[in-house]
């Protein structure tokens, strides 16, 4: 282990942290988080910035897994493709997911930015698919929370289940794009009221 007032991270830290959790999910975060972190050792000197880093690297990602996800794909279709995305990148690296999933600090131009990029990323797919102004502010709220109530069940399942995770999700999400024709209905019913 390293001294109190050191900068670096043994290999017996890792290990004691990846050890000392308690689930394979506990597991799975920190040792995502650990292999994150490891980029930004000696770039970062406090917790905040490193929450900050991790978030503008999650930001990043998950734009990346977005786009790749839509191409060449319309409309809905690129609709349930980001949501596929999203879902995979949050259980493929659940630390990342955590960090990007806050709002972005507006303190900090550099997180500002990347969350920006994603945002318009997202309000471009459902742009596309018909969804605007406040349909699409409210179409993100409702898919970012099916993406994060199914990983976090998952997550706490004492047995997991992948593949009726899987079935399920499909069905919200089909759900969900089939319930946005009526979400720009009622958006522009109530602001009309």
């Amino acid at each position: 282990m390293t001294s109190p007032g050191s900068k670096g991270i043994s290999e017996g830290d890792v290990e004691h942290v990846i050890r000392s959790t308690q689930s394979s999910w506990d597991r799975k975060i920190a040792t995502d988080l650990i292999s994150e972190m490891a980029a930004f050792f000696g770039e970062v000197d406090t917790v905040p910035q490193m929450r900050q880093a991790l978030a503008i690297a999650g930001y990043h990602e998950l734009q990346r897994l977005i786009e790749k996800a839509i191409e060449g794909k319309a409309k809905l279709d690129a609709v349930r493709a980001m949501a596929f995305a999203m879902r995979s990148f949050a259980l493929g690296s659940p630390g990342l997911a955590v960090a990007s999933f806050r709002n972005p600090d507006i303190g900090n131009l550099e997180s500002q930015k990347a969350a920006g990029q994603l945002a318009n990323l997202v309000l471009q797919v459902f742009g596309e698919a018909g969804i605007k102004e406040d349909a699409a502010k409210h179409a993100i709220r409702i898919l970012k929370s099916i993406v994060r109530g199914f990983v976090m069940s998952e997550m706490s399942a004492p047995v997991a289940h992948p593949i009726e995770y899987q079935k399920s999700y499909v069905l919200a999400i089909e759900m969900f794009t089939y319930g946005l024709d009526r979400l720009g209905d009622l958006s522009s019913t109530k602001d009309q009221q």
